[in-house]
Formats: C-alpha cells, sequence, structure tokens
C-alpha cells in the first residue's frame, strides 16, 4: 500500500505510520488462519517500500499456514502508556530464501548485530528460511497520548513489572 505522506490514517499521517513502523523494535502480531482456526503470533518485522516483511523456517506452522491462506491482519502497538500504534490487514506471500538476508537484517534491527548467543542459534539452524512479505491493503493509526499524558507510564508506576 502506498501511503500519501500528508494524507490521515486514523490518527496519523502517512509520512507518521512509515516513521513509527521504521522506528520501532517492537514487534509485529500477525493474525492469520491456522487449519483449527484464527491465530496470533509476534514477529520481527521491517517496514520497506509500503510493506512488512518477516521469515520464518519454511516448514513452519506459519509458512505453511500463509501458504494456504494468504489473509492476515496485523498490529504493531506500544506496550506502555501512551498506548499508540498501526493495525491492518494485507496478503502474505512466502518464498523461500536462497540466504538469511532477512533474517540477519531482523537481527541487526532487534538485536543490534549478530554477535549474541540467539543471532548465532538462529542463523546455525540447518533449516531454510522463507521470506514473509506483507502486501497491506488497509491499515489504520492510533495514538491516545492527549488522554493518556496525565497517566504515569506503567513503567514507572510498577517498576520491575513486566509488561
Amino acid at each position: 500500500m502506498d501511503l500519501e505522506a500528508s494524507d490521515s490514517y486514523g490518527s496519523w499521517s502517512g509520512a507518521e505510520i512509515e516513521t513509527f513502523l521504521s522506528e520501532t523494535r517492537i514487534p509485529l502480531r500477525l493474525s492469520f488462519a491456522g487449519n483449527s482456526g484464527l491465530l496470533i503470533v509476534p514477529v520481527w518485522f521491517e517496514y520497506q517500500a509500503g510493506r512488512l516483511w518477516s521469515c520464518s523456517p519454511s516448514d513452519s506452522f506459519l509458512v505453511r499456514a500463509l501458504r494456504d491462506n494468504a489473509e492476515v491482519a496485523f498490529d504493531v502497538s506500544t506496550n506502555d502508556l501512551p498506548y499508540r500504534g498501526v493495525r491492518g490487514r494485507g496478503r502474505a506471500s512466502c518464498t523461500t530464501a536462497a540466504d538469511n538476508q532477512t533474517l540477519e537484517r531482523l537481527l541487526q534491527r532487534y538485536l543490534a548485530g549478530t554477535d549474541n548467543p540467539l543471532a548465532q542459534w538462529l542463523l546455525s539452524r540447518d533449516v531454510s528460511e522463507a521470506v514473509i512479505e506483507i502486501d497491506v491493503t488497509w491499515l489504520t493509526s492510533w495514538d491516545f497520548s492527549d488522554r493518556m499524558a496525565t497517566i504515569e507510564k506503567i513503567s514507572a508506576r510498577l517498576p520491575g513489572s513486566a509488561l
């Protein structure tokens, strides 16, 4: 979906949505239809050229389900106050990757590199990765910053609490 920079999509302009999706390190919550019903899974993602990109092992339940039914919904939203984010719908396509470029970009984005045990484990697996490309067909944004401006963040009110 091509966002017009100055057009409004809910609370934010196209430019603000693109900035949020490009800069946030919050996993995307991806909803899809599995063989037993609807599911939601968190996945690392990157936003490029109006599309959402992720990856998963080619033989994973997620990839098999998306190949059977490409319709998805998604949410990228903050876990602490003020609540804000982007949600939408789209169609996913999965292609088997010839290399780990997408996974490496996601590791850089979420773990700041590959020099850590999790990244090394992910890269050392003997599995082929599928690149998941989500063609966004509809989206909107919301931002409760104004109505929550006087409320202290949960992390400040409840130190040590998991969000």
